[in-house]
């Protein structure tokens, strides 16, 4: 969820269920509404402040499952933005230019894991002298 702060899309700040969904304020996003507030405590001044938002409800999706770009995906390819989907924090959230430039160019999530390989093994095998248990 947190690569939506990258974006134009709102994560439910200001309302009373933040980080549990998703939308924004055009109905091709989603079936799901909601309207960020400001909500003392809370969320002062939410992006899209007091614009219905179209999108979707996570709270009954399951956690069993690994991290996803599902979300995301959706996201933008709903928006039809293209580069103006996302902000120029989305970069620093993702650490590269990578997965924006992966995204834009139509990669599936599949595709994005697949590119995430070979830096994960050299990763894992670095780590191996850090590790205290087995």
């Amino acid at each position: 969820m947190c690569f939506f702060e990258g974006t134009v899309v709102s994560l439910g700040r200001g309302t009373y269920f933040p980080f549990q969904v998703y939308g924004y304020p055009d109905p091709k996003f989603g079936d799901f509404q909601f309207t960020p507030v400001s909500i003392d405590g809370m969320s002062k001044t939410p992006p899209l402040q007091d614009k219905l938002c179209y999108g979707r409800d996570l709270r009954g999706e399951s956690l069993d499952h690994q991290f996803t770009l599902e979300y995301l995906l959706e996201a933008y390819h709903k928006s039809g933005m293209k580069e103006k989907f996302f902000n120029n924090f989305f970069n620093t959230l993702a650490g590269t230019d990578e997965l924006k430039k992966q995204i834009l160019a139509g990669k599936t999530e599949i595709e994005i894991r697949e590119s995430w390989k070979a830096g994960l093994a050299e990763f894992e095998e670095k780590r191996e002298k850090y590790l205290i248990y087995k």
